[in-house]
Order: C-alpha cells, then structure tokens, then sequence
C-alpha cells in the first residue's frame, strides 16, 4: 500500500525530468528518504513537508492535489492494514460503496 503515493512520486520526479539526488539537493534532504519514499519503505511525508516536496517538484496545482491524495490514501491504508486487515482495498471498498448508497 505505501507504494501508491512512492509511484505517484516517481512518475512526477521522471516527468520533471530530475533524478533522485537533484530533487533531494532541491528538497534538502538525503538521497536515499527519497528512494525509501519512492519504494514504499516510508509513510508519505507529513502536509508541511509535502508543500516543500510539490515546491522542489515544480508541480502544478493539479499535480500538487493528486500527490496529496495519494499521500492521504497511502497513508490511511497503512493505518488499516496495521490494525490487521489484510486486504485493505476491500475494507475501503465496502465503506466506500456503503458512503455511496446511505439515504441520509
């Protein structure tokens, strides 16, 4: 699950064309927290750091919003799975069509 907003993450790093050590010199920060984010090895980083990471990206609104959604998405379903559920997607699945077909 850690892995959707890593990938989310390395696709606009490549789009913009930077290599792992220039958005880490630009991010000021080691290499490897990027690879370690980028792989799923570490939660996505907390909303002050994700503005700084989307400002050393470049990226554009829309870019911005579709990383902050994968980084809350990352990490709710690393909270679900560590209550033990081993099949998160399914879990937000039924919550997501049970929210979809309430009547109130």
């Amino acid at each position: 699950m850690l892995r959707v907003f890593g990938n989310d993450l390395a696709a606009l790093r490549r789009s913009k064309g930077l290599s792992v050590g220039q958005l880490a010199t630009r991010l000021g920060c080691h290499p490897s927290y990027i690879t370690h984010v980028e792989k799923g090895r570490r939660l996505p980083p907390a909303s002050a750091r994700l503005r700084q990471l989307v400002a050393a990206l470049g990226a554009s609104d829309e870019e911005a919003a579709r990383l902050q959604q994968a980084a809350i998405w990352t990490f709710v379903m690393s909270r679900v799975e560590s209550l033990g559920y081993s099949r998160p997607e399914r879990l937000l699945s039924a919550a997501t069509q049970a929210y979809l077909h309430r009547e109130i």
